[in-house]
């Protein structure tokens, strides 16, 4: 971890602790020694534990789901023109729903256990659907008439060309779209959910158990940095590829 983001993080738990001891935001700041107790607490460790298992699960295969998606519509839209506006006004369309409208349709059709897999799908497919489509327009028109000059054809452009230009973006977006997966599982377990980090944040909201809803917002958040260190690691190795 370098220097600078240590510090970055020293800072932010001084910052933390001066607010939480001056008492300016009153009792909804605790001091971070109190939430730092609870994930030592064997009862709230367990519950996190197995709130994040279930939240991390919906979120990735939100993301997986979501990048097939992504990915599959964008290369029929490459291989297909006239449909290309079609489908990004469709891609648009979708993201344009607030999640907070889907998530009671979305109960209403499959269940509230997968609700979140679906809001978190919904949240990366647009996402991909950009990122993928950008991706396959950035091969260089040079490469592509040498291509064309030699007698490649479509298909050849496609898997020779194209998808390695767009390996890249899609990455790109994938590390834009663990935040997003992850916000989309979160929202989806407010619908009533068994388990996850959601229903623990909203229920210790609701009973004002500021120190658990504190300790479950920040194992959210590093879930979600965890994930994007990841996928920004892997962008910079492709990078270096590609």
């Amino acid at each position: 971890m370098k220097a600078k983001t240590v510090f970055g993080l020293l800072f932010l738990v001084v910052a933390w602790e001066a607010v939480a001891r001056s008492g300016i935001a009153g009792l909804t700041v605790p001091v971070p020694l109190s939430v730092a107790q609870i994930y030592v607490e064997p009862r709230f460790a367990s519950l996190l534990w197995r709130s994040s298992v279930s939240t991390g699960r919906s979120a990735l295969t939100g993301l997986v789901l979501g990048a097939l998606l992504g990915i599959v519509t964008a290369l029929v839209s490459h291989v297909i023109p006239f449909l290309r506006p079609g489908l990004d006004r469709l891609a648009a369309t979708v993201n344009a729903i607030p999640a907070i409208a889907l998530g009671p349709i979305f109960v209403l059709l499959v269940s509230r256990e997968l609700t979140p897999t679906l809001l978190a799908t919904i949240a990366v497919y647009f996402l991909i659907y950009v990122a993928v489509s950008s991706g396959l327009r950035n091969a260089s028109p040079k490469l592509v008439a040498m291509m064309a000059t030699f007698g490649a054809g479509k298909w050849q452009r496609l898997r020779y060309l194209a998808i390695p230009a767009a390996i890249p973006s899609f990455l790109g977006g994938v590390k834009v779209s663990v935040t997003a997966a992850m916000i989309g599982a979160l929202v989806g377990e407010w619908f009533g959910a068994p388990t996850g980090l959601g229903i623990v944040i909203l229920n210790t909201m609701q009973n004002f158990q500021v120190p658990l809803m504190w300790a479950a917002v920040l194992l959210a958040a590093g879930l979600a940095l965890a994930g994007y260190g990841i996928a920004h690691v892997a962008e910079r190795a492709v990078a270096r590829r590609f």
